[in-house]
């Protein structure tokens, strides 16, 4: 079968919702992502389908309330049977199946990972004005701008020295959300001040010339013992802290750019030394 013929049967099975161009009826997400904005700016009624990741109370910051919702395994024809009109899903989501569905005239709308709490805040507003729900989108960043803008007047006279260490040695340098965490909760990045941009191990001898006060970490699955873990309990690591223990903070608050991030820098201003 040609793809021409395969798309006009689609299209035969699954003919396209009528679509609102003020506020979407029908909204389905295909990522993590996208999945936890609109399910903290949607009306309910809004909310067709989000993603079987949503689920997942490790990695999903909005996983009690997406119980409440069918979820999708981005399989075309699931997303054709729930007549969407608008799908929402991540710049690094299936492009293929993105491609699909724009071609049999559904309305996809991709955004990207941010970096920055900025990146953040641009999110929220094309999220909120996708679907109609730019008060409520104005609502949720001016909560998230008065959390942080509390912690930034409270900034210590000597920031302390601190590294994100994850599993396989990785860190968090510029152009992370890591970076502008700990610098908005009053810490130093030395990741950072080595001249490490984005995501990248970082060996552990840089690390222990770097002397930091503080590590962070942020387990992807609390409580496994995988290889990768297990050089985050190298003794050398609490030697160099003076012997304070690696604080983690939770993955879910990372993985997706969103309001959680003042949930974030609190902890880690929490833990400023006294």
């Amino acid at each position: 079968m040609s793809k021409q013929l395969f798309i006009t049967l689609l299209l035969f099975l699954y003919p396209l919702s009528s679509q609102s161009a003020e506020q979407p009826a029908h909204v389905v997400s295909i990522n993590l992502c996208t999945d936890q904005l609109l399910l903290m700016l949607a009306d309910p009624a809004q909310i067709s389908s989000i993603s079987y990741l949503a689920l997942e109370p490790g990695s999903s910051f909005m996983a009690e309330q997406a119980q409440q919702y069918p979820v999708n395994h981005t399989k075309p024809e699931e997303l054709l049977s729930l007549k969407p009109d608008l799908i929402l899903a991540s710049e690094y989501s299936d492009r293929a199946l993105i491609q699909l569905m724009r071609k049999l005239g559904y309305q996809v709308e991709t955004f990207p990972l941010p970096s920055s709490i900025d990146g953040i805040r641009s999110n929220i507003k094309q999220m909120a004005q996708l679907l109609g729900q730019e008060a409520r989108g104005q609502q949720l960043i001016k909560q998230m701008n008065r959390r942080l803008e509390q912690i930034t007047r409270q900034q210590p006279a000597l920031r302390p020295r601190a590294l994100f260490y994850q599993p396989n040695g990785y860190t968090s340098g510029k152009n992370t959300l890591q970076n502008a965490a700990l610098q908005l909760a009053g810490w130093r990045n030395l990741a950072a001040e080595l001249g490490i941009q984005g995501y990248r191990a970082i060996d552990i001898e840089a690390l222990l010339l770097a002397e930091p006060e503080q590590l962070f970490t942020s387990p992807y699955a609390p409580g496994s013992q995988s290889l990768a873990q297990h050089q985050l309990s190298h003794p050398a690591l609490k030697r160099v802290t003076a012997g304070r223990e690696m604080i983690e903070i939770d993955y879910k608050l990372w993985i997706c750019g969103g309001p959680m991030i003042a949930d974030a820098v609190e902890q880690l201003h929490r833990s400023l030394p006294k």
